[in-house]
């Protein structure tokens, strides 16, 4: 019973990640893309950079006008690949769209665009993406139901300390625990933030929790959670100490 449940689950979220790929807002058009590249999904090895070339030979976007919406990516609990969802602006035949990949577990790739009437403020994508990529993935504890991975821009200044937990450099293909870091610095900078993905609460008829005894946490304040510095990252930090 628990693998025909799990086996359901799988199913509910491919089909949740194809509709958001071909979700058409109404009174917007949008551009879908024929052909559907797979790119090398292995594990602890996911096609990051991988997306960022496929795009750039499919869709005629204007380079320099991108700018990154979103980056989300889920991983199971033997660190491999269960979807990556991607987007970002950039103008296309002088008008703005916004430009989004969805890359399943087994490589395949989906990508649209969709004309839009506002502006995008973040960064350029690929600095995005490189941060990513500098990530070890195998060193990474996906816990007993895997974890989620977002890429978060910064432009205030932040510091961060041992209050937040599992706080990393990613440098020379691993991770170096810190004891503080801290940024003043006008620019754009990133942190990866990995949660794992908890057990879904159970309700019951009655509107009440299964397990009376569980009590709710904020993602953000989960102690397995981890927050990533990038080689560019901690280059641009104002103060690293080292655990």
């Amino acid at each position: 019973m628990r693998d025909r449940w799990l086996a359901l689950g799988i199913a509910v979220a491919v089909v949740f990640v194809l509709w958001r790929a071909f979700y058409v807002a109404p009174g917007y058009e949008t551009v879908h893309y024929d052909i559907v590249p797979v790119l090398p999904a292995e594990q602890y090895n996911p096609p990051i950079l991988e997306i960022w070339e496929a795009m750039e030979e499919q869709i005629p976007f204007d380079n320099r006008t991108a700018r990154l919406l979103q980056f989300d990516m889920r991983f199971d609990a033997n660190g491999s690949l269960n979807v990556i969802q991607f987007c970002f602006t950039a103008d296309m035949e002088g008008e703005l769209w916004a430009h989004s990949a969805f890359v399943l577990r087994n490589g395949s790739t989906y990508f649209s665009s969709q004309r839009i009437d506002f502006s995008a403020s973040g960064p350029h994508p690929l600095g995005a993406l490189t941060a990513v990529d500098s990530i070890p993935f195998d060193e990474i504890p996906y816990g007993k139901r895997g974890v989620n991975l977002n890429i978060f821009c910064h432009e205030e200044n932040r510091t961060y300390d041992d209050t937040y937990g599992n706080i990393y450099a990613a440098l020379d293909g691993t991770l170096r625990p810190l004891k503080f870091i801290s940024f003043a610095t006008q620019e754009v900078w990133h942190t990866i933030e990995i949660y794992p993905i908890r057990e879904p609460v159970v309700i019951m008829l009655d509107g009440e929790p299964q397990d009376e005894n569980r009590t709710a946490i904020r993602i953000d304040e989960d102690p397995r959670a981890l927050v990533v510095f990038p080689p560019r990252e901690i280059g641009l930090a104002e103060r690293v100490v080292y655990a």
